[in-house]
């Protein structure tokens, strides 16, 4: 995990670890008198139960995706589990579960998920936590035959794994291939972090990956003491939600578990360890990686472990208002004249079970990391002496109300896998599963009732401990001067702390909409109805296209895409990187007349997003809605379309954040693939590259004339799909986009790509991290047949299967080798296929050479009818599942239809189409499309500079 990515965590309380508890921490007076606290209800939908031998399960019926089943086992036993010499062990277990068990031989089990529908990795997949193990299969069918299929495998997990030593030797290599896919100057400060953070604590040896020394030398007898002593019946759970009977499952369950018995003393839970921190402590490391740097003040206090309670969760909701509010507080700044930093935020809450915490932290460029401190600091500490104003906290009740509002409103049509990952982490965590109708009836008074006394309480509290940990991190340099780092930061700190807080400015929420409706709604010109799609197109006098689809996929959500314009391959004057600044620049601007700021207070409590985007062949104005809100989302659109004020201020901030993605990019392999390959593949720098950090021809009349001459001219195809009233779109759209005056149709660009069949191109990197990238591609054709691409898409989906078979599994080469293949709609002749692998540097000619070999193989024999379906079978059924989403009649079907008409032609045969697929026709396109002398190939390597 990246540090980037962890203060995010951090922030947003999405670390997995955090998962763990909600604990109490604000003072007692904000809390109910403990006789009146209400008892979590247990959600009724749930079923659980367990078995004579401790075995636990838990069950819920779902329909969506409809007849599918997730099923997991969940075994409360990660890596803070194992002893000094088993460190790595439950994540080389969690492998080897897959490599060999009573009733599946080694090599059987990932062919068995293929073969019944399921994808290795998508269907079929594990993780391994700090506290938890959790095995996951999606079953295509929830019928008995599969559920009792399926428990056997959940079985076989749980106390039938082989452990052989062929098998342990075998399975090395590929572990310790992810260990160096996981590895990056980025993972390794954030390793640093945690220990300056958490000292004592045991987690700090423990991370899941492990040792390179235990992986390289563990045997079966290593692994089998860790599987016996905590994959045992009464520290595990099979959850399975899905359209099951839960009374069957149950019956199913009991037959199939209740033999299971423990097969070795129950392993000794460790202490998790414990830390104090005093005073002010600084933390610096140097991020060759990074393209920025983070700023960070925090709080981090040892706590006991909290039970799941009403009163926890009430206290941490009222933690997530106050935080949200200072977060709100440090978002307003992004952008503005005078601001240092290019993103911040603040949370506060419980994670690795036993740690609470508090955090302000911003990005910024290096050489504005003091400066980015100090606003920081100042604005905590602004929030701690003057506490919230009545219309801050106004904003946040209606954002959390709105929330607790459409968790309840979309519960009936919840994804089955969600749900499932929900029972598992109760389980593992012990925390109570509440339904959303039970959470929004307990909670909502609870958001009603919170004043800004009360939450200005609870942030003193947050933040109460008696220390600061302030931590840099990133590519600033402070390691070169006569001081060292942590002086520098304790001076640079100390320096603020002089300047006295000041309140904050109250601001009230700005008006929109402001613009008035048109005179004069739209008048149809013609409608027409494909009854065996569900798709209504309706044209308007002035060229309006709106295309609608009424579904039931998902309660109350409607998504909607309108379609304007050329896109970036039509536009005039292109040089590398507009495209990406010009979308960052009118994303960043707000809404019309209102800054970006202005537009999230307006919006405050609201369900309508919206986006801008620049396609190849097209733009777009993109989001979603609730049936409530389409007026909203029309308002938002008519308010795009004739009152779009590009900002200034929008402008230097964007070009900061991007200037920022590429110096990061330059610092990684995986970053210099990302800037060179299109370019390359495509033969157009312009459309497909990337600039230099000079961003030369990248001026704000540039972005101007790269957004406004579409988005005020072009004309527009609205397609919306969704819970909605067919009828009331209709007519909304007439009154707002049918009263717009006719666009003018712009000519087609002619501009076509080349593909540098036979070339190389080799780069390099300036890295210690050992960890290199081969990329070879072949030219394919785009989306004028889609019958071809079809087979061309299984083609890319069969090299995966073998590119697995041969680089993962035979040679150890690699973790998550891939190829797939990529057919154009804008540019109608252009397709590539291609194979990107992750590999050590000294295996990069081997690994290119069984690639060759695969493409040989593919072209030299058809494949066998097992292997066709195995890879078929599984592409059929997530199209089947992808069908029951508004996003695939949307992306898929409705969108850019008027342009491309066929698109509502291929849902009519798509799975039929699919399933038809042989191995002649995927021998007959590797012979049309994988030849030697068409390749190209693109490898980055590191060099580490002395």
């Amino acid at each position: 995990m990246t540090r980037k990515r962890y203060l995010r965590c951090m922030l947003y309380g999405m670390f997995a670890v955090m998962l763990a508890v909600t604990a109490a921490c604000v003072n007692r007076d904000t809390r109910p008198v403990p006789g009146d606290e209400p008892v979590l209800p247990r959600d009724p939908a749930v079923v659980e139960g367990v078995l004579d031998n401790g075995m636990s399960y838990l069950i819920m019926g779902n329909t969506e995706p409809r007849e599918r089943v997730s099923m997991h086992l969940a075994i409360k036993a990660g890596s803070m589990y194992e002893t000094e010499a088993q460190r790595g062990v439950a994540h080389f277990l969690e492998h080897m579960l897959f490599n060999g068990s009573e009733n599946f031989p080694p090599g059987e089990l990932i062919k068995y998920f293929q073969r019944i529908g399921m994808r290795f990795g998508g269907d079929a997949n594990a993780h391994t936590g700090f506290y938890e193990t959790v095995y996951d299969v999606v079953l295509p069918a929830g019928d008995t035959k599969s559920l009792a299929e399926g428990l056997l495998v959940m079985h076989d997990y749980a106390g039938g794994a082989l452990l052989l030593e062929s098998e342990v030797d075998r399975e090395r290599g590929v572990i310790l291939a992810e260990k160096r896919d996981r590895d990056s100057e980025s993972y390794r400060s954030f390793v640093k972090s945690l220990a300056f953070q958490l000292p004592g604590m045991r987690v700090n040896e423990r991370h899941p990956i492990g040792l390179e020394s235990v992986i390289k030398g563990a045997d079966s007898a290593l692994l089998k003491g860790y599987y016996d002593a905590w994959y045992r019946p009464d520290n595990m759970a099979v959850v399975v939600v899905g359209d099951v009977d839960p009374a069957e499952v149950a019956g199913l369950i009991r037959d199939r578990f209740s033999s299971l018995e423990a097969r070795a003393p129950k392993g000794v839970i460790p202490d998790d360890g414990t830390f104090t921190h005093m005073g002010t402590k600084t933390f610096y490391a140097h991020n060759p990686e990074a393209g920025s740097t983070s700023v960070t003040i925090e709080v981090l206090r040892h706590v006991d472990r909290q039970p799941d309670t009403f009163a926890s969760r009430r206290e941490q909701l009222l933690f997530d208002m106050a935080s949200r509010i200072l977060d709100n507080r440090l978002e307003e700044r992004i952008g503005k004249p005078g601001t240092p930093f290019t993103s911040a935020g603040s949370g506060a809450g419980t994670y690795l079970r036993h740690v609470r915490y508090g955090i302000v932290a911003a990005e910024c460029p290096a050489d504005s990391w003091e400066e980015s401190l100090a606003v920081v600091d100042q604005a905590l500490r602004s929030a701690l002496a003057y506490g919230f104003t009545p219309d801050e906290v106004a904003r946040v009740k209606k954002e959390m109300k709105n929330a607790l509002l459409q968790a309840e409103e979309k519960a009936s049509t919840r994804n089955s896998r969600n749900l499932a990952g929900l029972l598992v982490r109760s389980f593992t965590t012990d925390k109570e599963v509440v339904s959303p109708s039970d959470e929004r009836r307990l909670f909502e008074p609870v958001v009603d009732a919170a004043t800004p006394e009360e939450l200005h309480r609870v942030l003193k509290e947050i933040w109460s401990p008696a220390h600061r940990l302030v931590m840099v991190e990133g590519n600033v340099r402070l390691d070169k001067g006569e001081q060292k780092p942590e002086a520098v930061l304790l001076a640079a700190y100390e320096k603020s702390l002089l300047v006295s807080a000041t309140p904050p400015v109250a601001k009230s929420a700005a008006a929109f909409p402001y613009l008035p409706a048109p005179k004069a709604p739209g008048q149809i010109a013609s409608r027409v109805t494909h009854d065996d799609l569900g798709i209504t197109v309706v044209t308007f006098d002035n060229g309006v296209v709106l295309n609608l689809k009424q579904t039931d996929f998902k309660a109350k959500e409607v998504l909607y895409t309108l379609r304007f314009g050329q896109g970036i391959k039509g536009a005039k004057g292109l040089v590398p990187g507009l495209a990406s600044v010009s979308v960052m620049v009118t994303n960043e601007s707000g809404l019309g007349r209102l800054d970006r700021d202005e537009t999230a207070r307006a919006m405050a409590g609201t369900n309508t997003s919206f986006r801008y985007g620049a396609g190849q062949d097209g733009f777009a104005l993109s989001g979603r809605t609730t049936p409530r809100e389409l007026d909203l989302m029309f308002q938002v659109l008519f308010t795009q379309l004739t009152d779009t004020r590009l900002k200034e201020e929008a402008y230097h901030l964007s070009v900061q954040r991007y200037t920022q993605g590429l110096e990061e990019m330059e610092s990684t392999v995986d970053g210099v693939l990302q800037k060179q390959v299109e370019a390359f593949l495509t033969g157009d720098a312009a459309r497909f590259g990337y600039p230099d950090t000079s961003l030369e021809g990248i001026d704000f009349d540039a972005v101007k004339g790269f957004v406004m001459p579409a988005l005020g001219g072009a004309p527009l195809e609205l397609s919306v799909v969704g819970d909605m009233d067919v009828e009331e779109v209709v007519s909304l759209c007439g009154q707002w986009l049918g009263a717009l005056p006719r666009r003018a149709p712009e000519a087609a660009s002619e501009h076509g790509l080349t593909f540098p069949a036979g070339e190389r191109l080799d780069l390099s990197v300036d890295s210690a991290i050992d960890k290199a990238v081969v990329t070879v591609a072949w030219p394919t054709t785009g989306m004028g047949d889609i019958h071809t691409v079809r087979r061309l898409s299984i083609l890319g989906s069969l090299f995966s299967e073998r590119l697995r078979e041969t680089v993962r599994e035979n040679l150890g080469a690699a973790y998550s080798p891939r190829a797939w293949n990529n057919s154009s709609r804008a540019y109608p002749e252009y397709g590539a296929l291609r194979a990107m692998i992750t590999v050590s540097p000294g295996q990069m000619a081997e690994v290119a050479a069984a690639v060759g070999e695969i493409a040989e193989g593919l072209r030299s024999a058809p494949a066998s009818e097992d292997e066709v379906r195995r890879v078929v079978d599984p592409v059929v059924n997530r199209i089947a599942d992808y069908r029951r989403t508004n996003g695939y009649w949307l992306n898929s079907v409705m969108q850019d239809s008027s342009r491309y008409p066929e698109k509502l032609v291929w849902p009519l045969d798509i799975l039929e189409d699919y399933a038809a697929v042989t191995a002649a026709d995927l021998q007959d396109l590797a012979r049309t499309y994988l030849k030697a002398s068409g390749a190209a190939t693109l490898t980055v390597r590191p060099v580490p500079s002395t």
